[in-house]
């Protein structure tokens, strides 16, 4: 039996409104996109009700697609995927499915492509993060998304699986999941009911799957400090890095010390953001990367500059290519990053001093 609730009108009656599932997932999938409030953030955090800016629709993974990408206030990415209660999909193929995402998106995507799809949807960009965030004048975007990229090389990922109804298997497997990843995966599942009168659509929301009463703080873990980033390295390693950092420094380069990993970038005054350069990864005993990062509308002579920084690198038999969809470059192993250091530190600070030139 469809679900009642009612309207109290002037004369004091009550009007029934008697729920109705909706005709089809893309009007559920409109709804949220729009309106990304009906995901109920102040039932998933009371005390800090989330909020959330749409990134994109239909984000490609892997040649697949996310229903919606999602961030929240605290530059968390939030994966959403919308179906109707009626689909059978929803009891188990739905979780694997976004599973998959989430296990692939650090790999796939970048700062640089979540920030250029929003920055392509939105017709005021830095002000809908200003809202987000609670700041009226020049937020801090670069240090937003910044977050957003510590958050993604982490896997602070939120997973929300929509729907008009939510059945009881899958409100299990959201409870389980959620007991075993909260510490960095949140998944929860929102219950968005429809119930038409006469004055309108009175849409209601219910979180499914919290298994204690949410933090009112920001659980995220935050950024380390210089010396913890250094210390996770070897002893060698450890005092090749600090030699490079100095020389980055009086070179005039700025440094980025996220949670797992220390990012270089460069500035030229033919353009408004840093350029990053390098970035060199804690886990695993450490990657060092020699990066550049591919950007809509970047000046030619800025074009040319990332085309030969790379270019230095292609002679060496220590290190290895990469190319991913958000830039290109080289990485280098722990040894052969001690052993090379001083090569390693030439080719960066002239990058840095022609960059700044520019």
């Amino acid at each position: 039996m469809a679900e009642k609730i009612y309207i109290r009108n002037d004369s004091g009656g009550l009007e029934p409104l008697v729920e109705e599932r909706f005709e089809t997932e893309e009007l559920l999938q409109e709804l949220i996109g729009q309106h990304p409030e009906l995901l109920a953030g102040e039932q998933m955090r009371p005390a800090d009700p989330l909020r959330w800016i749409l990134i994109k629709r239909e984000m490609p993974v892997e040649g697949w697609a996310v229903d919606h990408l999602l961030v929240d206030q605290h530059s968390r990415p939030t994966l959403v995927e919308v179906k109707r209660g009626s689909n059978r999909e929803i009891r188990r193929n739905v979780v694997g499915q976004m599973l998959d995402y989430a296990a692939t998106a650090a790999s796939v995507w970048s700062e640089r492509d979540i920030r250029q799809a929003f920055e392509e949807s939105s017709d005021d960009p830095d002000g809908e993060i200003g809202a987000l965030i609670g700041v009226d004048n020049e937020p801090n975007v670069d240090t937003f998304w910044e977050q957003v990229a510590t958050n993604l090389d982490a896997n602070r990922l939120r997973l929300l699986f929509v729907a008009d109804e939510i059945p009881a298997e899958l409100e299990r497997v959201v409870k389980f999941l959620n007991e075993q990843t909260r510490d960095n995966l949140e998944v929860l599942a929102v219950e968005v009911k429809q119930y038409p009168g006469s004055f309108g659509h009175a849409l209601v929301s219910r979180v499914i799957g919290q298994v204690d009463a949410p933090s009112s703080s920001n659980t995220r873990s935050p950024n380390l400090s210089r010396d913890e980033l250094l210390d996770a390295f070897r002893p060698d390693v450890r005092d090749a890095m600090l030699s490079l950092l100095d020389s980055v420094t009086n070179a005039g380069g700025e440094l980025r010390y996220r949670r797992t990993a220390i990012t270089v970038r460069g500035r030229s005054s033919r353009w408004e953001r840093p350029l990053y350069l390098a970035r060199f990864y804690v886990p695993d005993g450490g990657r060092f990367e020699f990066t550049v990062d591919y950007t809509d509308g970047l000046p030619e002579e800025l074009r040319t500059f990332q085309k030969e920084y790379v270019g230095q690198f292609s002679g060496d038999e220590f290190i290895s290519a990469f190319n991913r969809n958000w830039g290109e470059g080289w990485v280098v192993n722990s040894d052969n990053f001690v052993k090379h250091i001083d090569l390693l530190i030439g080719r960066l600070c002239s990058a840095l001093s022609e960059l700044a030139e520019l």
